[in-house]
């Protein structure tokens, strides 16, 4: 009996010690590892990057906070999302041949640690997605009766898909408005454009445009341009970006129809506070058409953004179209203050 005792607690004890040693190897795989460029090196898990700093999770010392620039390098065993000035990509950080990248050994995108300006473990729903697509519409609606009847629908909705070196970006407002059953706006505004990066910053675009506003006597107006842009920021806080470049103008203007060349300017603006709960954007394009007497024609939304939950958020922006020298009869300024509820997917 006695024999039979020790050698379950034998067993025991050999099965307990194989565990811990399980345990122990599962952990020392799962570990990330950060490398400073004075030798340093720590083991645990990176949490992220941001505003330059590397936070990393260590048992032996909790969560710590590194300056950026200190770091030769990070290895990571989880996929994360990482954005740079010129790059949105998703993937593991890795050392190949002593040099830093993000992938896999036989798909190894090298990529300096430095220009990396944030970076979010991927989610596991996420990191089954091979783009980065988002894509949002903000409706609002208002109806009166009584002593008048009114009626006003705007929709504004877009979608974004990056990719390692190039962006796309479409864009839809649709804006009518009826008061005693007589219509008193009817817009359609539908954009395209794309960039392809040439450089950390810099980037060339292509881009086209289709309004129509009948009731300013705009039967149409399609434009299709190229050039050239710069990127000034992009990272969880927000993009800043602008371009120039030339277009061809087409316009159909109380029947008449109408090409001309033109310049082009545009700017996009996105920035986010309080762990991206609030958004403030501007979104401006500017068309000087070459034509005696037709001038400048101006389009921007404006607004901010509050997110309700992380599909779902309120959203108040002004939407202006501004042309210099509009059809005869019609105002310079259009103006459309919204408020409204905005779904992202």
């Amino acid at each position: 009996m006695v024999i039979g005792i020790t050698r379950t607690m034998h067993w025991r004890h050999s099965l307990q010690l194989a565990a811990l040693l399980l345990l122990s190897m599962l952990g020392s795989v799962r570990a990330d590892t950060l490398l400073l460029h004075n030798g340093d090196r720590l083991s645990g898990t990176l949490i992220s990057i941001a505003d330059q700093k590397v936070a990393f999770e260590t048992v032996y010392a909790g969560l710590l906070s590194v300056e950026q620039r200190l770091v030769e390098y990070v290895e990571t065993n989880r996929a994360y999302n990482l954005r740079g000035a010129a790059f949105e990509r998703q993937g593991q950080l890795m050392v190949l041949d002593g040099q830093q990248g993000v992938g896999q050994p036989d798909e190894f995108s090298p990529l300096d640690i430095a220009s990396i300006e944030s970076a979010d473990r991927v989610q596991r729903v996420v990191a089954m997605l091979p783009l980065d697509w988002v894509s949002r519409v903000d409706l609002s609606a208002v109806f009166s009766s009584g002593n008048s009847a009114t009626e006003s629908f705007n929709t504004l909705a877009e979608s974004r898909l990056k990719r390692a070196n190039s962006e796309h970006l479409a864009t839809l407002l649709r804006n009518t408005e009826k008061a005693e059953g007589t219509t008193s706006k009817d817009q359609v505004d539908l954009s395209y454009g794309f960039k392809r990066f040439i450089s950390p910053k810099w980037y060339g675009s292509a881009n086209g445009n289709y309004f129509r506003d009948e009731l300013k006597d705009i039967d149409q107006r399609l434009s299709i341009g190229a050039g050239l842009g710069f990127q000034l920021a992009n990272s969880r806080r927000g993009v800043l970006s602008t371009e120039v470049g030339v277009s061809a103008v087409q316009e159909r203007l109380n029947g008449v129809d109408r090409t001309n060349p033109a310049a082009r300017w545009a700017i996009d603006f996105q920035r986010y506070f309080f762990d991206r709960r609030v958004e403030v954007f501007h979104r401006q394009t500017l068309l000087a058409i070459a034509s005696e007497g037709r001038g400048q024609v101006l389009t921007s939304s404006t607004g901010f953004r509050f997110a309700l939950s992380a599909r779902v958020d309120t959203a108040l922006r002004t939407d202006l179209n501004y042309e210099t020298n509009p059809p005869q009869g019609s105002k310079k300024t259009d103006t459309t203050y919204t408020l409204g509820v905005g779904l992202k997917f």
